[in-house]
């Protein structure tokens, strides 16, 4: 009977769901802590930023070898692990380079990763909008990251912030939602007489 429960797909919505959460939850605690210290140093900025690219691209990894989701979908995802692990080692690396590195990093993962999350919610109708804000917002910032040449630490660490918020809170509620699918899985049903 263990065998059966270890692979019952509703342990597995549980499971992920609350992965999904903690990953956000961490994305929400990284972006709020960027944004109460704008102030904050690169090196410390630049390891609460890798720390949640490598925590996305684990979930976008995850998404990728999952087997719910179409081939299309699965490319998507793992570019976006791929590119998402990359740029937090590169962060990790090397915290204390020069903010121009770090801009250009979190810049163009932002665009890449709201491109992604943009075309991915055409996948599905449940949620389609916020997602598509959400990733609309992060393209933006992505762009207004890019295209102004020397910002402040200050207006950085807000923007970055602003984006992990964002990224965070659709995190939570996508494992919030994958709970509440496991459960209602999980529920008996009554017999038909």
């Amino acid at each position: 009977m263990s065998d059966h429960a270890a692979s019952d797909p509703r342990s597995d919505l549980s499971g992920a769901g609350w992965l999904v959460m903690a990953a956000g939850a961490i994305s929400i605690v990284a972006g709020l802590l960027a944004i109460a210290y704008p102030d904050i140093t690169l090196k410390l900025l630049a390891i609460f930023g890798g720390i949640n690219l490598i925590m996305m691209s684990v979930l976008s990894l995850i998404d990728a070898f999952s087997r719910h989701s179409d081939s299309g979908s699965k490319a998507l995802s793992a570019v976006l692990g791929a590119l998402s692990l990359i740029a937090g080692l590169l962060l990790l690396r090397r915290p204390g380079e020069t903010l121009l590195a770090l801009l250009l990093i979190l810049g163009i993962w932002l665009v890449v990763s709201g491109a992604v999350q943009f075309f991915r919610s055409f996948d599905e109708l449940e949620g389609r909008a916020l997602r598509m804000l959400v990733a609309l917002c992060e393209i933006v910032l992505g762009v207004v990251i890019l295209s102004v040449p020397e910002p402040t630490l200050r207006t950085v660490a807000i923007i970055a912030g602003i984006g992990f918020v964002l990224r965070g809170a659709t995190a939570v509620y996508a494992g919030w939602q994958l709970r509440r699918v496991g459960a209602a899985l999980a529920a008996p049903t009554a017999p038909a007489t």
